[in-house]
C-alpha cells in the first residue's frame, strides 16, 4: 500500500471563450521526496493547462478523454496550438496523482489495476519553446519528459484519459535509470477487458494523428555513416605510415643521418629520431580528428535528417584533409615534426570546443541497452564519446565534461608532448656534444674511387673503361669546383657537354678523368633539397666527388685543400684544378702536358706576384687576416696546373695549414717555402674578354655576352673548325696579351704591369689599397693645449679641462668614469645610489665625473666626506657650446638646435648618446649606464672593449653585425681616448640624418654600423668585443627577471654563476625602472653583497612610487670586514693549458681577489675623521701577500715582517695609514691591492690561511680566508 500524500487544494485553471473550463485533473505527477538534481538528461517538467477542449476520444466508458503518445518509453504530449503551463511541484514522500494540478491521493488497499480512474475534460498541450535554439527534429513542438534520476522516488504522470471509469489496468513506467518515467504511463493489454483493448488502440490511433512520431532511421545508414567518420583518420593513418616508412627504411647518406644519436642533426634535417616522433604525433592528430567527427556526427544526427548529415560529414573531411596538406606544404616536408605537432594541437583545440558544443546530444539509455561488447563499449565512450547509430540520441542540456576533456585530450596530448620535448633535448645535447657528421664524415665520399687509385701502369689490366687507361704513360686529374646551387648544377652538366667532350680519348700517352668537387651541404635545408638530385647525378655520372669540408664561399680554400688530398692518394702525373663556370681546352693542355712527359716541380697558371690583400669590406675577396704586405707569388684559381709531387707538397699525411680567404692565393703560400715559382700563362683569363687562343675562358654569372653566346656556342665553334671566339664580345684586351691591336682598351688602363716570366702585377698600388673609410686613422693624438691656461680652463680642478685630464694620459685612465642623469633629481632612486656604490666598491680609486642637466654639485657629499671621488658636471645647450664640446659641424649644427630636438621624445636618452661619444673621444676611460652595477669589475685594466648583446627583432638584422642579430651595446664600454670611431659615430648619428622618433638610431644602431665598417682593422688596433653574458646577461626583454622575487637561495646562487663569468647586470631601466626591486632578487642580492654602507639620504623604490627607501640597519653598526669564506688559487697559465675558453675575461686568477671575493671593509665607525688606521695582513702555510701598485696613496706606508705569522716561514705585512689619510676609501684602496702569493716550493702544503686585521678608530675588524693550493 502507498501512503497518502497532503498537498494543497488550490489548483490551476485554464479558460476558453464559449465553453465552459475543464473539468478533471490534469496528467498525474508524483511529486520527488526531495528537488530532483537538473541534469541534461532531466528537463524542468511542465504545467499543463489548456484553453481548449481535447479531442474526443472513445473509450471503454465512453468518455471524452485524451492519451498522449507513448514512445521509447516515454509520454510525448503534442502540440494543439495552445500554451502550455507548468505545474507546481510538491515534495511528498509517497506517490499522488495530479487531477488538473490538483494532487489527488491514490487509493489504498485497491490494486493498481482497479484503481478508480478520474475523469479528465481538459486539453493538455505543450508551449513550443526550444530552450538552445537549434531546430527541433522530433517533430510539431513535441515535448519529451524526460526520466529523473536514480535517487528519485518512483513517480508517474497518470493522465485521466488513460483511466476511464472502466478503470482499465493501469501500471508505472519506469524510466531506463530504474524511477518512474515523468508522465510515463500504459497499459498493459494482456491484462485489460477486451473493450479496453480496443479503446487503448483507438487513443494511440488519434494520438498519431494528432503529431506523428519521428521515424526511425534505417539502420543501413549506420555503417555508411561510419565509414564516412572514419575518412577523418586517413590523413594521420597515412602521416604514420610515411613516418614509419622514413623511419624504417635505409635513406641515402645525403639526405639524414643513419642512427638514433642525431649525428647528422647538423646536417640533414629530419632523423630517425624525428621520423619517430611525426609519426606518434600524426597518430594523435588520428585520434582527436575522429574524436571530433564522431562528436559532431551525433550533434548532426540528431538535429538533421540522413542525408544533410552525410553532406555535412563530407564537408568536414574537405576541409580537414587540404588543411593538413597545407601545413605540410608550408612548413615543408622534412619538418615532420613541427607539422604534425600543429595539425594535432589544432584538432585537439577543435576536439576540446566539439565536447562542449556537442554535451547537449546524449544518448537514448533504451538504446544503449542493446549494445554487445558493454566493456570495450564503455572504454571507447569514455574517450571518444558514443558510437553513431543514427536513433540512439536525443537533445539535453549543455554541460561540458571535464573529466572526458582531462582523459582524452589534456592527458594524451600532454603525455606526448612531454616525450617529445625530452627527446627533441636529448637529440639536440646528442648532436651538439657528441656530435656526428651526417654526410660529414671525414673523408672523400660517392664517386671517390678513381682508375688512377693504384700503380697500374704497363700491367695491362683494365680498370673502368680500357688498359689504356691505366697504362698511359702520362695521367692527368682534373678537378673541377662546384657546390650545392641550382646554377652550378646547370653548370656541370654543361661542363659535361663542352669541356668533358674536348677531353682526349685514352691512350698509352695520355690519360685524363675529372671530378666535381663538392663540400658538405652549407645548410640542412640545402641538403635535404638538393641531395636527392646530387645522388642521382652521382650515380649517372660517376663523377661527383663529396668531401669533408664545408661547401661555402667563405671556406673554399678548405674544400680545395681536401680536393688537393684527395688527389695526392692518386698515382698520377698531373693534377689540375679548375671551375665549373671554365670552358677548359682540354684538347690542347692535354697535348702540350703528352709532349712534356712527366715533370717534377711543375706549377702553370695565369701567374700574379706582388700583390696586396685586399682590405675593401666590399668585395667579397677581402682578406682581413693576412697581415703581410703582400702575397707570394701565386696562380689564378681559373685553372692550375701542379706536378703531383707538388700536390704532395701541399698535402702531407700529417700537417696543419694556414688557410687564407682566396684559394688560389693560399696555394702560393703553401709552395712558396718549396723555392718553385709558377710558370705564367696568359691563355688563362678571368674577365670577360676572349682570345682565340685561350685554354681557360671564364663564363661567370657576372659576365653576359651581349649575343646570348655561351660555353655551348663556344665549343660549338671549336668542332666546326672555327675560331673559338666568333660572335663572341672582344672589344677588350686580355690581360697580358702580347698585342691589343683593334680593342677598345689596353690592361695598362686597368692598373696592371706584366712581366713575361713573373707574371702579372699591378702599376699603381692605389687600385688595391683600402678605401678611404679604412684609410682613416684609428686613433688621433689629442690636441695640444695646456692644461688649466686660458685655452684649457679647469672645468673640474685638478681633474677634468675643457679638452683633456691628468688621467688621460696616466695608466690609471681606466679609472676615470663617466655617468650620465639628465633627467630631474625627484627621479634619482635608490637603485642609482647601490649602482654608484657597486663602481667604489671594485674600483675604490674611481673618479666619478657626473654629467647631468639637473642635479646639483652637492648631490653626492655624502660620499666625498668618506674620501671617495665624484663630480657633478652641469650640461645644456649653452655649457656644452662654450666648451667646444662637439666632434665636427655635424653634432654643433646639432646642439645649435637644442631647443628643436628638446621637445622629442627621447630626445634625453639621445643627450646621453652623445655624451657618452664626446666624453670617450675627448677623455677616454669607463663609461658606464646608471642601471649597470658591477658584479665584477675587469680583471685587465688595459682592455679597451664594447659589449654584445642579440636582437630579437627581424628588421634589425639590416645594420646588426652578423646573421644571428648580434649588435654592439654601448652601455658599458671602456676605451683610451682618441679612438675616431666614436667622433664618425656622433658626426653621422647626429646630422641631418638624426630621427628624433627613433630610439635606438644614435645609440646601438649608430656603433654597431661605426665600428662593424672597419671591425677587422679596429679589431687589429686593440677593440675588444666581449661576449653578451659578460656584460648583458640577461638582454632587455628578460631584463624583469633581475628584479622579480626568488625562492630561498635561487638569487644567491644565480650571483655565485654570474660572478664566474660576468662583469656587470644591466637592468635596462626603461624596461625595469618602474619595477621595485624585491627582496630575494638578483639585484637585490647584488646590491646588498656590494654596499658601501655610507649613511647617506635615500631615493625612491620606483619611478612608480613616491616611497623613499628606509636607511639601512648596517649604517648604525658601524664597520664592518667583508673577507670570503674560501678561496681556490688559480693562475691564468693553468686556465690556458686545458683550454679554457675566454681566460682573458676571467677574475680571481693569480692571487687576486675579485667579484664576490672581494676583500673590503662596508660601513663606517661614529666619528671616523682624524683618527689613523692599521692594516695587517698574515698567511700561516708559506705564502706571501703583496700589495699590487697604486693601491694605496700619498701618506701610506708598509712595513713588511718575514717569519711573523708562523715559524714555518710564512709572511706578514703592515701598512699604516696616518690620521689625515685613513678614511673609508684609503682602507678600501689597499685591502683592493692585495695579492696572495703560494709558497716558493711546490705541493709544500695543499691549503693556507689568509689573516686579514683592520685597527680603524678604536675599532678592530678581523677575518680568515681558506686558500686552496690545489690547483697551484
Amino acid at each position: 500500500m502507498l501512503p497518502t500524500t497532503h498537498t494543497s487544494s488550490d489548483a490551476p485553471t485554464s479558460a476558453f471563450s464559449g465553453s465552459p473550463p475543464p473539468t478533471g485533473s490534469p496528467p498525474p505527477y508524483t511529486a520527488p521526496v526531495s528537488p530532483p538534481l537538473r541534469s541534461r538528461s532531466v528537463p524542468q517538467l511542465a504545467h499543463f493547462g489548456f484553453p481548449g477542449h481535447p479531442p474526443d476520444v472513445g473509450n471503454s466508458g465512453g468518455s471524452a478523454g485524451w492519451a498522449p503518445s507513448i514512445l521509447d518509453g516515454r509520454v510525448r504530449f503534442r502540440e494543439a496550438g495552445a500554451a502550455a503551463q507548468r505545474p507546481q511541484r510538491k515534495r511528498s514522500t509517497s506517490s499522488t496523482t495530479l487531477l488538473n494540478g490538483t494532487p489527488v491521493p491514490e487509493p489504498t488497499g485497491v490494486p493498481i489495476h482497479r484503481k478508480p480512474a478520474v475523469a479528465n475534460t481538459g486539453h493538455y498541450s505543450r508551449n513550443f519553446n526550444d530552450d538552445d535554439g537549434d531546430e527541433d527534429s522530433d517533430g510539431s513542438g513535441a515535448l519529451e519528459i524526460a526520466p529523473r534520476a536514480r535517487t528519485s522516488s518512483r513517480r508517474a504522470i497518470l493522465p485521466s484519459e488513460m483511466a476511464p471509469t472502466a478503470r482499465p489496468a493501469l501500471r508505472r513506467v519506469s524510466s531506463e535509470q530504474g524511477v518512474a518515467a515523468a508522465g510515463a504511463v500504459t497499459t498493459d493489454p494482456n491484462s485489460l477487458p477486451t473493450g479496453q483493448r480496443r479503446a487503448i488502440t483507438a487513443e494511440a490511433a488519434i494520438s498519431a494523428e494528432i503529431s506523428p512520431t519521428r521515424k526511425k532511421r534505417n539502420h543501413i545508414w549506420t555503417p555508411i555513416l561510419i565509414f564516412l567518420n572514419f575518412l577523418a583518420v586517413l590523413p594521420g593513418l597515412l602521416g604514420f605510415c610515411y613516418s614509419a616508412a622514413r623511419f624504417c627504411s635505409s635513406r641515402h647518406l645525403i639526405w639524414t643521418s643513419l642512427g638514433w644519436n642525431a649525428g647528422g642533426v647538423a646536417e640533414a634535417r629530419s632523423t630517425r629520431l624525428d621520423w619517430f616522433i611525426s609519426g606518434l604525433w600524426a597518430l594523435a592528430t588520428a585520434y582527436f580528428t575522429l574524436s571530433l567527427a564522431r562528436g559532431l556526427l551525433r550533434r548532426w544526427l540528431v538535429y538533421y535528417t540522413t542525408i544533410p548529415t552525410i553532406i555535412r560529414v563530407v564537408s568536414l573531411q574537405a576541409i580537414c584533409w587540404p588543411l593538413t596538406l597545407t601545413t605540410h606544404r608550408v612548413l615543408s616536408f622534412d619538418q615532420p615534426v613541427a607539422a604534425w605537432l600543429i595539425c594535432a594541437t589544432t584538432a585537439a583545440f577543435c576536439n576540446v570546443i566539439q565536447s562542449w558544443v556537442t554535451s547537449n546530444i546524449v544518448e537514448r539509455k533504451d538504446r544503449a541497452d542493446r549494445q554487445r561488447w558493454r566493456l570495450f563499449s564503455i572504454a571507447v565512450t569514455a574517450v571518444l564519446g558514443p558510437g553513431v547509430r543514427t536513433d540512439k540520441y536525443r537533445k539535453g542540456e549543455r554541460v561540458l565534461s571535464w573529466k572526458r576533456v582531462l582523459w582524452g585530450t589534456v592527458l594524451p596530448f600532454a603525455l606526448l608532448g612531454w616525450f617529445t620535448t625530452s627527446a627533441l633535448l636529448w637529440q639536440q645535447y646528442t648532436a651538439r656534444y657528441k656530435g656526428g657528421g651526417g654526410i660529414d664524415l671525414g673523408h672523400p665520399e660517392l664517386n671517390a674511387t678513381s682508375s688512377f687509385a693504384t700503380s697500374t701502369r704497363g700491367n695491362g689490366s683494365d680498370l673502368s673503361g680500357g688498359s689504356a687507361l691505366a697504362s698511359a704513360d702520362v695521367r692527368v686529374m682534373v678537378l673541377v669546383t662546384s657546390s650545392w646551387t641550382n646554377r652550378s648544377s646547370a653548370n656541370r652538366h654543361t661542363f659535361r657537354e663542352t669541356s668533358v667532350r674536348l677531353f682526349p680519348r685514352a691512350t698509352s700517352s695520355i690519360a685524363v678523368e675529372y671530378r666535381f668537387l663538392l663540400g658538405t651541404p652549407p645548410s640542412p635545408h640545402v641538403g635535404t633539397r638538393s641531395g636527392p638530385g646530387i645522388a642521382a647525378e652521382s650515380k649517372e655520372f660517376g663523377d661527383i666527388l663529396l668531401v669533408p669540408a664545408h661547401d661555402t664561399y667563405e671556406h673554399l680554400s678548405k674544400k680545395i685543400y681536401e680536393g688537393w688530398k684527395w688527389a695526392s692518394g692518386l698515382d698520377v702525373d698531373y693534377v689540375l684544378k679548375t671551375d665549373d663556370d671554365i670552358l677548359l681546352r682540354m684538347d690542347v693542355v692535354a697535348k702540350e702536358l703528352g709532349k712534356l712527359g712527366r715533370r717534377r716541380e711543375y706549377w702553370r697558371g695565369f701567374a700574379y706576384w706582388d700583390i696586396p690583400a685586399i682590405k675593401d669590406a666590399s668585395n667579397k675577396n677581402a682578406d682581413f687576416a693576412y697581415d703581410l704586405p703582400t702575397f707570394p707569388p701565386y696562380t689564378a684559381g681559373a685553372l692550375h696546373i701542379l706536378s703531383k709531387d707538388l700536390v704532395d707538397l701541399i698535402s702531407p699525411p700529417a700537417a696543419s695549414r694556414l688557410f687564407v680567404k682566396n684559394e688560389d692565393q693560399n696555394l702560393g703560400l703553401w709552395l712558396y717555402p718549396s723555392g718553385v715559382r709558377p710558370i705564367h700563362d696568359y691563355r688563362i683569363q678571368q674577365a670577360q674578354v676572349c682570345e682565340n687562343d685561350m685554354i681557360a675562358k671564364h663564363f661567370g654569372s657576372q659576365y653576359v655576352e651581349p649575343s646570348g653566346f655561351g660555353p655551348r656556342e663556344m665549343y660549338a665553334n671549336i668542332r666546326a673548325g672555327r675560331k673559338q671566339c666568333d660572335g663572341f664580345l672582344r672589344r677588350w684586351c686580355g690581360v697580358c696579351y702580347p698585342s691589343c691591336r683593334g680593342r677598345d682598351n689596353h690592361w695598362r688602363s686597368w692598373g696592371f704591369a706584366c712581366d713575361d716570366l713573373r707574371g702579372a702585377t699591378l702599376s699603381e698600388r692605389s687600385q688595391s689599397r683600402p678605401s678611404s673609410a679604412l684609410d682613416a686613422p684609428v686613433r688621433v693624438p689629442p690636441e695640444t693645449f695646456v692644461v688649466g691656461s686660458p685655452g684649457d680652463p679647469w672645468i673640474i680642478p685638478g681633474v677634468l679641462s675643457r679638452h683633456s685630464s691628468p688621467f688621460s694620459a696616466t695608466n690609471d685612465w681606466h679609472l676615470l668614469y663617466m655617468l650620465c642623469w639628465t633627467t630631474g633629481a625627484d627621479t634619482f632612486q635608490e637603485r642609482h645610489y647601490q649602482a654608484i656604490e657597486t663602481i667604489w666598491t671594485h674600483e675604490p680609486r674611481a673618479v666619478l665625473i657626473l654629467f647631468s642637466t639637473s642635479l646639483p654639485n652637492d648631490f653626492f657629499d655624502d660620499y666625498t666626506r668618506q674620501g671617495y671621488s665624484i663630480h657633478v658636471v652641469r650640461v645644456g645647450q649653452n655649457e656644452l657650446l662654450e666648451r667646444h664640446w662637439y666632434l665636427g659641424p655635424q653634432s654643433r649644427g646639432w646642439l645649435e638646435k637644442w631647443d628643436e630636438w628638446q621637445s622629442g621624445p627621447n630626445f634625453f636618452s639621445h643627450l646621453t648618446d652623445y655624451l657618452r661619444y664626446l666624453f670617450l673621444f675627448k677623455y677616454g676611460g669607463t663609461y658606464l649606464d646608471m642601471d649597470a652595477p658591477w658584479v665584477r669589475s675587469p680583471p685587465q685594466s688595459d682592455v679597451e672593449f664594447i659589449g654584445a648583446d642579440y636582437s630579437t627583432l627581424t628588421s634589425d638584422l639590416e645594420w646588426t653585425l652578423d646573421e644571428d642579430g648580434m649588435y654592439l651595446a654601448p652601455g658599458v664600454m671602456r676605451f683610451r681616448r682618441g679612438w675616431t670611431v666614436f667622433r664618425d659615430a656622433a658626426e653621422h648619428a647626429f646630422s641631418v640624418a638624426y630621427t628624433p622618433d627613433c630610439f635606438g638610431c644614435v645609440g646601438p644602431r649608430a656603433i654597431t654600423r661605426a665600428i662593424g665598417a672597419r671591425r677587422y682593422q679596429l679589431e687589429q688596433s686593440g677593440l675588444t668585443i666581449v661576449p653578451s653574458h659578460v656584460l648583458y646577461p640577461y638582454n632587455w626583454i628578460g631584463a624583469h627577471e633581475l628584479v622579480r622575487a626568488r625562492p630561498v637561495g635561487e638569487a644567491v646562487a644565480e650571483l655565485a654563476k654570474l660572478a664566474r663569468s660576468s662583469w656587470s647586470i644591466h637592468l635596462f631601466g626603461k624596461m625595469t625602472n618602474h619595477l621595485r626591486i624585491q627582496p630575494g632578487s638578483i639585484a637585490a642580492e647584488v646590491f646588498a653583497a656590494f654596499n658601501l654602507g655610507v649613511p647617506r639620504k635615500t631615493g625612491l623604490l620606483s619611478s612608480g612610487d613616491t616611497e623613499l627607501a628606509r636607511p639601512s640597519p648596517d649604517w648604525e653598526s658601524g664597520p664592518q670586514l667583508r673577507v670570503p669564506r674560501n678561496y681556490t688559487y688559480r693562475t691564468r697559465t693553468d686556465l690556458e693549458t686545458i683550454e679554457t675558453a675566454h681566460v682573458d675575461l676571467l677574475g680571481s686568477l693569480n692571487g687576486r681577489f675579485d667579484g664576490l671575493d672581494l676583500i673590503y671593509v662596508r660601513g663606517v665607525p661614529p666619528a671616523s675623521t682624524g683618527l689613523a688606521a692599521t692594516i695587517r695582513l698574515a698567511t700561516s702555510r708559506g705564502g706571501r701577500v703583496v700589495l699590487s701598485a697604486g693601491s694605496g696613496s700619498s701618506g701610506v706606508w708598509a712595513r713588511t715582517h718575514r717569519g711573523e705569522a708562523d715559524p714555518a716561514g710564512g709572511g706578514s705585512v703592515e701598512v699604516e695609514l696616518g690620521a689625515q689619510q685613513a678614511n673609508l676609501r684609503a682602507i678600501n684602496s689597499i685591502l683592493r691591492g692585495i695579492a696572495y702569493v703560494p709558497p716558493a716550493l711546490p705541493h709544500s702544503a695543499e691549503f693556507d690561511l689568509l689573516r686579514i686585521e683592520v685597527l680603524w678608530a678604536g675599532v678592530q675588524l678581523q677575518g680568515e680566508t681558506f686558500v686552496s693550493l690545489a690547483a697551484a
